[in-house]
């Protein structure tokens, strides 16, 4: 009878948390929050993975469904005038792609120097990007995989904070977040719109998977449907409630990923992993701000766009202000292909030199 109590009760929990989740995400989303449906999900979930060891069930496959909405719904960001925009400023988007990696390099560099860490294990912690691929590479290269996982999302829980403070901070919240069939090129009807959207979604996540892109069923849409939004294809509209849906997905995912029991073993360095979350958030602010200074670009574009990961939440919670998301989406997407090209490379030879 005992026996049968057990998961019984564990699967009440498991529903009580998920109801839990869902209503957090409503609310944040009627209170307007950039991507609100993330951060209440995200923050319940972590909440419930700490003091009950209680973790929403996110299956892959819906996983790879809330990437490739979130894919589809950035398609309609970009206009022939932020084309124009984007050429104007690609020498100094391309810097910002550098300097961010050089930031997060160098705060891993700090801990590294100071003792709290080895230096390939700093180093894949806080690689801004890829959490999933720089956790599966630690084993490879002799990392600490429980530091790395706690170190990626750590900075990625601090950085969708800040982000979404800043989003509301800023109070520049657009008429429309999320683009409507009516604000596509030709004004096509709802149901032409949404499944031109859904049917360039699952084609671009299917591509992206199978050439392996780095989360491939996001970026593979975004890269499908940018260039056919440009032709004129109704690209980004989707049913109202559908994209708050795939952030739920995404803010239960991140927050699952922490264990009560993996943060007691590990709490000798979870102030380093804070201090550092927060050093290369403030770094990358500096950075922003050198951008905006020396461009004039606004403040709030440059900063999601120097944002230290993850691509997908940073360009969720952007979606809800008046950032230029086309030079979000360019440095963004820029940085997560510079990382996935370079960064196993450059890992393995660092692997090499230590052990030599």
């Amino acid at each position: 009878m005992t026996n049968d109590s057990a998961p019984g009760r564990r699967s009440r929990r498991v529903v009580a948390v998920t109801v839990a989740t869902l209503l957090a995400a409503g609310l944040a989303e009627l209170a307007h929050l950039p991507a609100g449906a993330l951060l209440g999900a995200m923050v319940v979930s972590i909440a419930a993975s700490l003091t009950l060891s209680v973790h929403v069930p996110v299956p892959r496959r819906g996983l790879l469904v809330a990437h490739s909405v979130l894919g589809g719904a950035l398609c309609s960001s970009f206009s022939p005038e932020a084309w124009s925009a984007l050429a104007d400023s690609w020498a100094v988007s391309l810097g910002a792609v550098v300097g961010v990696v050089a930031v997060a390099q160098g705060v891993a560099w700090v801990c590294a120097k100071l003792g709290y860490l080895d230096s390939r294990t700093a180093t894949l912690g806080l690689m801004p990007g890829g959490a999933s691929a720089m956790v599966a590479l630690s084993d490879e290269l002799g990392a600490d995989a429980r530091l790395v996982t706690l170190f990626q999302f750590m900075r990625l829980c601090i950085v969708i904070l800040v982000a979404v403070v800043v989003g509301r901070w800023v109070g520049d919240t657009p008429d429309v977040a999320v683009a409507r069939a009516a604000d596509l090129p030709g004004s096509p009807p709802p149901l032409w719109a949404w499944l031109t959207t859904a049917g360039v979604s699952a084609v671009g996540s299917f591509l992206g998977l199978r050439l392996k892109l780095p989360a491939g069923a996001f970026l593979g849409p975004v890269l499908l449907g940018i260039p056919l939004t440009a032709l004129g294809l109704p690209v980004g509209a989707w049913p109202p409630g559908l994209l708050p849906l795939g952030l739920w997905v995404l803010g239960v995912r991140v927050g699952s990923q922490f264990d009560a029991s993996a943060v007691q073993d590990l709490k000798r360095v979870a102030h380093v992993a804070l201090a550092a979350s927060v050093g290369m958030v403030v770094g990358c602010l500096l950075l922003a701000w050198g951008w905006s200074a020396a461009t004039g670009v606004d403040l709030l574009t440059t900063y999601f766009a120097t944002s230290p990961g993850g691509a997908d939440s940073v360009l969720a919670i952007a979606l809800g202000t008046r950032a230029t998301l086309s030079v979000v989406l360019a440095v963004q997407v820029g940085r997560l292909l510079l990382i996935f090209l370079v960064a196993p490379t450059f890992l393995r030879r660092l692997s090499s030199a230590r052990s030599a």
